[in-house]
């Protein structure tokens, strides 16, 4: 679930912890990509069995808010997603029917989605 692999990042990065062994799912590959570039991830090992990922270790722990609850999921549209992108120093990964992607890759598509993760770049 992708809840699961954003909370194991948060605690790792909490306790400062530099590798976190994670069995991986196809449906986690998008956001250990997104991860990667905006370098929260530096990088990962992939054994048969499990995956290794490396943190780094200077991004603090209170920039990462997981905003996903089953039970109450947060639906944004795109013109709200623009406003919010041009005010703050945000970055929100959005689960879409396209995928999940960065708010920046949403506005260019013209997409809205269920909000995952709020990133404070600020």
């Amino acid at each position: 679930m992708k809840h699961e692999l954003i909370n194991l990042i948060k605690l790792n990065l909490i306790y400062k912890k530099k590798i976190i062994k994670y069995k991986h799912n196809k449906k986690d590959t998008n956001i250990i990509k997104i991860f990667i570039i905006l370098n929260i991830i530096k990088y990962i090992k992939k054994t048969d069995n499990n995956t290794y990922i490396y943190l780094n270790n200077f991004y603090k722990h209170n920039l990462l808010t997981n905003l996903y609850k089953p039970s109450r999921s947060i639906f944004l549209k795109n013109i709200i997603i623009k406003k919010l992108t041009f005010k703050k120093k945000w970055i929100f990964l959005l689960s879409t029917n396209k995928g999940i992607m960065t708010n920046f890759e949403a506005t260019k598509k013209k997409l809205g989605g269920i909000l995952i993760l709020k990133i404070n770049n600020g």
